[in-house]
């Protein structure tokens, strides 16, 4: 009795979070296919390098520290970069409570927000004068192209420029800084609405509040991880073989119904992993590492908070340094192990460093490994080094599909309760990454089930996107199904009421 009464119960729960979920699950599967090869539309720092003009440092008159005074900052720095806005070099500076200023290197006059005309001129240097903005609308919040601006370091006050060019471009410029910020144009917008904002469920209303986002995404995904348990579950119980020759094993005889549980019993149990991997991208368990933590082992790394003083070779010096070696297209100020050097950019894997205190320093690529594997150890002295590694390709917790992550790291393992390893990047002497037992759990829980990019298989194209294919494909079919078989019900509904 008791077993007929929880078949009761599960088949109940399948059949009305189905018609709850099955529209949304037809689409999370469409979007999949799209989602292979079509990111959310950021401008990452390699496409702003690209679009910007070398460097000139002939103008640059100020040191760092006296464009820290210049901008009357009494807040830690925590970022600063040297580029140019339009012919004129210039100071972007961060602080720890997030303030944006710009101070020109030529005379130290502080850039107050930057006018419509300004930013005109700034996004039209940015296509090559190719185009001209044609509309102009000041944003105090972030729309829906803006999503990023967290993780890539901008506020959400900007312009948004309409180019008259073909491709219909949006042109991002900062308010504080003057820098283009965000660029995207029709077709990625198209893209985005087909793939990315629909797999994410990514409006513009709940991506400006992201607590009330991620708990849509995870009561959303946990409804259908229960949904997918009991269609499991429902599938395995209907299993009937009426004849031994015979592969039928459904005992349904309406169409829609057969349809559902041959597609369901195949593709059942991937999609109920891509539902739960879904659910874990939101981290609704906590597995660590600890983001105190980390920011504690950057601060080691570093030295400490940035010491603008240490700086006294000039900006133009280290130009003139790094000319024969790349084409500077910005410079960043940073600090490792106590010690300052320029960082200069051409793109982001082509870099270039240079100490900052001595007139004699030479140019070069990478840091040493021995210096940072030293202070690693520093972190937890009674903590042996398990191995230490120099990657020039990258493994199965530092990788990228894309080949956008910059190589090489250093990868040092620790022998401690938690398991950590940290990847350093040798071109910066940063933390690129730090995992620890319970995170390297969650990258498989996550991006393995949810784009099985396991090391094996994921740059053996097109054999990962032919698997990816097959079962998106089994997955769109079980949701078709279910959406066909929630069509009929409310039908059968609306004739019984009317």
């Amino acid at each position: 009795m008791f077993i007929k009464q929880l078949k009761k119960i599960i088949l109940l729960l399948h059949r009305y979070l189905g018609f709850v979920l099955s529209l949304l699950f037809v689409i999370w599967f469409l979007s999949g296919f799209v989602m292979m090869y079509v990111s959310y539309p950021t401008m990452k720092h390699h496409q702003r390098l690209q679009k910007l003009p070398p460097v000139n440092m002939e103008q640059c008159h100020l040191s760092a520290r006296q464009a820290i005074t210049a901008g009357h900052l009494t807040d830690t720095v925590t970022t600063i970069r040297l580029g140019m806005l339009l012919n004129r070099p210039i100071y972007r500076i961060v602080t720890q409570q997030n303030k944006h200023l710009a101070v020109f290197a030529d005379n130290g006059d502080l850039l107050n927000e930057v006018d419509t005309a300004l930013a005109s001129q700034v996004a039209q240097a940015f296509v090559g004068n190719r185009s001209h903005p044609v509309a102009v609308e000041k944003l105090t919040k972030i729309d829906q192209w803006m999503a990023a601006h967290r993780y890539q370091g901008y506020l959400p006050q900007v312009y948004r420029f309409k180019m008259d060019d073909e491709e219909k471009t949006y042109v991002y410029v900062s308010i504080y800084t003057g820098e283009v910020v965000q660029m995207l144009n029709a077709r990625q917008r198209f893209l985005a609405w087909l793939g990315p904002i629909p797999h994410w469920i990514y409006p513009t209303v709940l991506i400006r509040n992201r607590p009330v986002w991620s708990q849509v995404v995870i009561w959303v995904s946990l409804i259908g991880v229960v949904m997918s348990i009991t269609g499991i579950v429902m599938g395995f119980t209907r299993y009937k073989r009426k004849k031994k020759q015979s592969i039928a094993f459904s005992p349904y005889k309406k169409p829609w119904f057969r349809y559902h549980h041959y597609t369901g019993f195949v593709f059942g149990i991937f999609i109920f992993t891509w539902i739960l991997s879904g659910l874990f991208s939101m981290s609704p368990v906590d597995f660590g590492p600890d983001s105190g933590k980390i920011l504690e082992a950057r601060k080691r790394l570093s030295g400490g908070p940035l010491n603008t003083t240490a700086f006294t070779v000039s900006p133009a010096q280290a130009v003139n340094a790094f000319r024969p070696l790349l084409t500077v297209k910005e410079i960043q100020l940073i600090q490792v192990l106590g010690k300052p050097y320029y960082l200069a950019y051409q793109d982001y894997h082509h870099t270039c460093l240079l100490a900052a205190d001595r007139a004699d320093s030479q140019p070069f690529e990478v840091f040493p490994s021995n210096a940072l594997t030293e202070t690693v150890k520093a972190f937890q002295p009674e903590q042996a080094i398990q191995d230490t590694a120099v990657m020039n390709s990258y493994d199965n917790y530092y990788y990228s599909r894309t080949y956008e992550k910059r190589l090489p790291v250093l990868r040092i393992r620790v022998d401690n309760p938690e398991q950590s390893w940290y990847y350093i990047d040798l071109k910066t002497g940063q933390l690129a990454l730090k995992h620890e037992k319970g995170s390297r759990i969650e990258r498989w829980l996550y991006h393995g089930l949810h784009s099985l990019d396991f090391g094996f298989l994921v740059y053996k194209r097109p054999l990962w996107d032919t698997i990816m294919w097959l079962l998106l494909f089994g997955g769109t079919l079980v949701s078709v199904t279910g959406l066909v078989l929630t069509g009929k019900w409310i039908k059968r509904k609306a004739k019984k009421i009317s």
